[in-house]
């Protein structure tokens, strides 16, 4: 204990030195330990279900190449059920939002109806009360709900006289017989209601609206279930060649599933954060060669009166494993406020809490405290152990007889060699930086094909088994009193938004065309696309909701990038679309093209527009829309008449996503602008440390030749001279350094083009730029002890010989 006392006293002396590295190293590993928790939660640890490494999705597979996945009907997945091999079950839901009128205002819930088993099939017990029984999961059989943690929490405290309680659906009475763990799903789901699948739906092979999710046999690989449902498949397929020839399924593991684009995301900043670690460690290896040059006549004292190279080195290596504790300490706690923030923007996002469960807060666990101290191990070995392993080397004879002289320039080599990889280091991550904000930028100026600075988008609640044709009147009335509002300039629906990630692709066939055609679908109003400020470039828009329906004509329009491909130069206004299925035209009739939209980004922002149609919906068809209203001039007024004509329409129906839709495209970027945003901070961070590194690199420079510089001063050498040839020195490191930078960043660049839109990764503009910033900066940093250089009193600094 006495020698790790007297490295304690070493340290107070040089408070400077100690408090910038455990300072780097705080930076370093806090910074890391905070991704690796998040990297943790999401990406290694198995999902909160047991033996969840058996557990996964379930998808019918497609005969379209352009869209493999499908949902599956529900007669199909109790076929699966019965005639599968390698399945202890195989449960399904679907989502429905629904209006709870249990209380004195409306409340929409956010449901899932579910099949039977659902809960047995995951292995999760209720926390209160229990899950579904067999009587309850079939078709007439008692109502009753399952809530979620959060519904528990938000509206009944979690009290326990919850189980029991009723929820008031579409008039229906629900008894709450369970609630579910906080872990079991994500924080927007409310409520699980059962299926109930009547006889007449088990009927229809083509009704497909379930995701399924199975549990393995023990034994059983994904490979081996594929296998077997695919001979499912095949069975039913020769039973039903109808509807089920040419299918099969799709079995993949959930935890992959749901992870999904979000693995590439996170692995590249966890790489970001890791290129900083580098840094931060080069930088204190920098400072500690520097300390040891100061001390170098210290160390050679100590070899001199008996002192073994190996107790010269513990010195050194208690000393950095003191601050590397200390780092490491303050390191962690950098990383719980880390956390707290990373925590506040994965709440924001609906896929994140898909992820993390409704505790959607990244906690610092023993994975995560072990990485800090495995990271924190790690550089003080090569911040210590390496510096002190090269000064060790040195002649100690020599150093005492030279008794403080300078060293030569070969004294500075490593520190030069770290410095130029903290620069190269340094660029690749303001070049990556600036890449993904020029990504950000584009994608955020990106035209979508429409205006949404005037749009109000919402949602009334209502479910799908209710009566269509009530339904129906209910929004021919609320699109009625919506145009006459004062201030509104027009209002529609459409069964999805574009840029909302929702993508649905079906067959057609134009008249006289026998090609199939592979387009995207959207269901819209009269009136939808006006709302969304985008261009209708030939015929009309749909007609009125009320001529719309059984009987009457079926109407379509279609997008631009529609005629540019499939028109062959003619004019499609007037001609019709088919439908079709597997087997070919099916028996709806024709639908006609009553017009040529404009290119909206239907997809996504990064996503071209690709040909789409729009079919012109009958009411009651999608009844939970999203309604787009348009206004004269800022859609916020209207906010507050939209509850009360609702009300007046009916009153037990709940208003909720109320925004506008700039809020909503805003929201998708909410990704891309995470990535830049935190890649940029780590570049910054990388800049200052790679100017501590160069700061402390000339400081070195400058003590070593404090007599040489004083000599060539005595001998007429102008302070101008000794500070170009200091800032020369610099520039020269620099260059080198941003050349392997440039280099590092070329490599990258197959990595780099996955995550960015509209920017190549070697787009001179931004590589330029980000070089620029590090010279001005790394200027600044040099000229410091440069100009103290060119300060020195000649004869004082000969004196001190």
């Amino acid at each position: 204990m006495q020698q790790w006392k007297l490295a304690l006293r070493s340290l107070t002396r040089r408070k400077g030195f100690a408090a910038a590295v455990v300072a780097i190293l705080a930076l370093g590993i806090g910074a890391n330990t905070a991704v690796f928790s998040v990297v943790d939660r999401i990406l290694l640890k198995p999902l909160p279900y047991p033996d969840s490494g058996r557990l996964v999705s379930v998808l019918e597979a497609s005969p379209s190449k352009s869209e493999p996945e499908s949902l599956i009907a529900p007669v199909r997945l109790d076929e699966w059920n019965r005639m599968n091999r390698t399945f202890e079950g195989i449960a399904a839901s679907y989502t429905e939002n629904v209006t709870d009128t249990s209380e004195r205002e409306p409340a929409r819930l956010a449901g899932r109806r579910v099949s039977p088993g659902y809960f047995r099939v995951f292995g999760t017990k209720a926390l209160a009360g229990r899950t579904f029984t067999p009587e309850e999961d079939q078709a007439g059989g008692p109502t009753s709900a399952v809530i979620s943690y959060t519904l528990w929490t938000r509206r009944y405290h979690q009290a326990p006289e919850t189980v029991g309680r009723r929820l008031v659906l579409s008039g229906t009475g629900y008894t709450i017989v369970g609630v579910m763990p906080p872990e079991f799903a994500s924080s927007a789901i409310d409520v699980w209601l059962p299926a109930q699948v009547n006889a007449f739906l088990m009927r229809i092979r083509e009704a497909r609206f379930y995701a399924g999710t199975g549990r393995m046999k023990p034994g059983v690989t994904i490979a081996q279930a594929q296998t077997d449902l695919a001979r499912v498949q095949r069975q039913l397929g020769e039973l039903y060649p109808g509807t089920d020839k040419g299918w099969s399924a799709l079995v993949r593991s959930l935890k992959e599933m749901r992870v999904g684009d979000y693995r590439k995301t996170l692995l590249f900043v966890f790489g970001a954060v890791a290129l900083l670690l580098l840094i931060a460690v080069a930088n204190i290896a920098g400072l500690m060669l520097t300390q040891l040059q100061r001390r170098a006549r210290e160390m050679a004292i100590r070899s001199s009166i008996g002192a073994t190279r190996m107790q010269v080195l513990g010195v050194v290596m208690r000393e950095i494993a003191l601050m590397a504790v200390l780092g490491a300490a303050v390191g962690c706690a950098v990383a719980g406020w880390l956390l707290q923030s990373l925590g506040k923007f994965f709440s924001a996002l609906q896929a994140s809490r898909d992820l993390v469960g409704q505790r959607s807060v990244f906690d610092l666990g023993w994975p995560a405290l072990a990485f800090a101290a495995l990271a924190g191990t790690g550089a003080a070995m090569l911040c210590g152990m390496l510096p002190a392993m090269a000064a060790m080397r040195a002649n100690l004879a020599a150093i005492l007889a030279q008794a403080g002289r300078g060293g030569s320039g070969s004294s500075h080599r490593w520190q030069r060699v770290l410095v130029g990889a903290q620069v190269a280091l340094t660029v690749l991550l303001l070049a990556s930086a600036g890449l993904m904000l020029r990504s950000y930028y584009n994608l955020a100026r990106v035209d979508p094909g429409f205006d949404a600075g005037h749009t109000l988008t919402f949602h009334m609640g209502a479910a799908w088994n209710e009566d269509r044709t009530r339904v129906g009147q209910m929004q021919e009335a609320l699109l009625d009193r919506l145009s006459r509002t004062p201030g509104v300039e027009t209002a529609g629906f459409a069964n999805f938004l574009p840029a909302s990630g929702a993508t649905l692709r079906y067959q057609v066939s134009l008249s006289g065309d026998n090609r199939k055609i592979t387009a995207g679908e959207r269901s819209i109003s009269r009136g939808y696309l006006q709302s969304l400020g985008a261009p209708i470039l030939a015929g009309e828009d749909c007609p009125d909701l009320r001529k719309l329906g059984p009987g009457q004509p079926a109407k379509a329009l279609v997008n631009r990038r529609f005629v540019e491909l499939y028109g062959q130069g003619r004019n499609l206004v007037g001609e019709h679309l088919r439908m079709l299925d597997v087997g070919g035209p099916s028996d709806a009739p024709a639908i006609e093209i009553a017009g040529i939209a404009g290119d909206l980004r239907e997809d996504a922002l990064n996503v071209a527009p690709g040909p789409y149609f729009y079919m012109c919906i009958s009411p009651g068809g999608w009844p939970d829309p999203e309604y787009v209203v348009r206004a004269h001039g800022s859609p916020l007024p209207l906010e507050q008449a939209i509850r009360p004509i609702v009300r007046q329409i009916d009153p037990a129906r709940a208003v909720f996503g109320l925004k506008t839709l700039s809020e909503v495209l805003d929201e998708s970027l909410d990704e891309p602008r995470l990535k830049s945003g935190v890649v940029m901070v780590f570049a910054l961070a990388a800049m200052l440390l790679a100017s501590v590194g160069l700061y402390s690199l000339v400081s070195q420079v400058v003590t070593a030749r404090t007599r040489e510089i004083g000599v060539r001063m005595t001998l007429g050498a102008r302070p101008r001279q000794i500070v170009g040839e200091l800032v020369a020195g610099v520039g020269r490191l620099l260059a080198i350094g941003g050349a392997a930078g440039l280099g590092l960043t070329w490599m990258a660049g197959r990595l780099l083009r996955a995550v960015l839109f509209g920017v190549s990764p070697m787009d001179a503009i931004t590589l330029g730029g980000a070089m620029l910033a590090l010279a001005v900066v790394s200027a600044i940093a040099a000229l410091v002890p440069a100009r103290r250089a060119a300060r020195i009193d000649p004869l004082a600094a000969i004196r001190a010989e």
